[in-house]
């Protein structure tokens, strides 16, 4: 288990983190730069194979941005897993819980998207998001979903992780709400106290007022 040193307070690693969270608008810009600008900046090879996947990447990492799970369980996902008209998912913790989770609306288009994509292929293979790989199709791999979070993020601003979205959606939950008992269920935690690094970044409207004075 990773022990925080003292010599780090949160507000410390709050400062450390902030710049590599896609907070407010940012969000959104992302999963919109990766719809439309992201194939522009990269190889014709690799341009190749991102089209083939941007619709299981976009409604990757926009559920990532829209919930807050984690890697592991966004691999664990199975098709009837996740329903849009509910707006929910089911996961399986890594304390071995199974959770339901809800889903900010502004990723269901994408999800959306991928399911009718997903509905296309002729495979017995129960998980949600799946790679094609040599005619082989299987479940998609936590290195593999790491690997495009680190393309994407890095072609867009800077190189982030599945982790570092979880904490981005965090951070504009608790922006909007500033409620950690609603952030630290929606992220699993059984304690507000893993929450709390939230409290301390600083938001936008925040900065603004600050400058204000």
């Amino acid at each position: 288990m990773h022990i925080r040193k003292k010599s780090e307070t949160l507000h410390y690693r709050a400062a450390q983190l902030e710049g590599k969270l896609f907070l407010g608008d940012e969000t959104k810009a992302f999963l919109e730069f990766v719809e439309h600008d992201h194939e522009k900046s990269v190889s014709n090879r690799a341009r190749t194979s991102f089209k083939k996947n941007k619709v299981r990447d976009l409604a990757i990492l926009s559920l990532f941005l829209s919930s807050g799970i984690r890697c592991a369980e966004l691999v664990g996902i199975n098709l009837n897993d996740l329903n849009l008209e509910t707006g929910k998912v089911s996961v399986m913790r890594k304390e071995g819980k199974k959770d339901v989770v809800p889903i900010a609306h502004f990723s269901h288009k994408y999800i959306a998207d991928y399911f009718d994509a997903r509905s296309g292929l002729n495979t017995d293979v129960e998980a949600l998001f799946i790679t094609d790989y040599k005619q082989t199709i299987r479940k998609i791999s936590n290195a593999s979903i790491n690997k495009l979070v680190a393309k994407c993020s890095e072609a867009y601003k800077v190189r982030v992780t599945p982790h570092t979205l979880r904490h981005t959606f965090a951070t504009r939950l608790y922006n909007v709400s500033h409620s950690q008992v609603l952030v630290s269920n929606q992220l699993g935690h059984s304690s507000t106290k893993p929450t709390e690094l939230y409290t301390h970044i600083v938001s936008a409207e925040a900065k603004d007022a600050l400058i204000k004075l």
